[in-house]
């Protein structure tokens, strides 16, 4: 690793072979596969839980305005997971 490979960064120059390149997209699609499986189950989980809670019931609740900043902040989240998405596809396109 003594020698200069005029890229900018920290890589390996292993890394930029094409298989190695493949074993990391097939890390990265397993890794992806597991965190949609683990929201799934969370999502399901929690799910379960308000309606054993019957959280949604009940005619007029006092609390109406702690439940729209909850759904506010989830709102807010989903669009950042989005647009951080969109923007790491961007500029994966831009590299290759």
């Amino acid at each position: 690793m003594t020698e200069l490979t005029g890229k900018v960064g920290f890589a390996s120059p292993i890394s930029a072979k094409r298989l190695t390149r493949r074993r990391i997209l097939g890390v990265e699609l397993i890794a992806t596969a597991a965190l949609v499986i683990s929201l799934i189950i969370a999502a399901t989980a929690v799910s379960i839980g308000m309606a054993r809670a019957q959280a949604f019931a009940g005619g007029s609740r006092q609390d109406d305005a702690s439940f729209a900043v909850a759904l506010f902040f989830g709102a807010v989240m989903v669009g950042m997971g989005g647009l951080t998405a969109i923007v790491t596809v961007a500029r994966d396109t831009l590299r290759d």
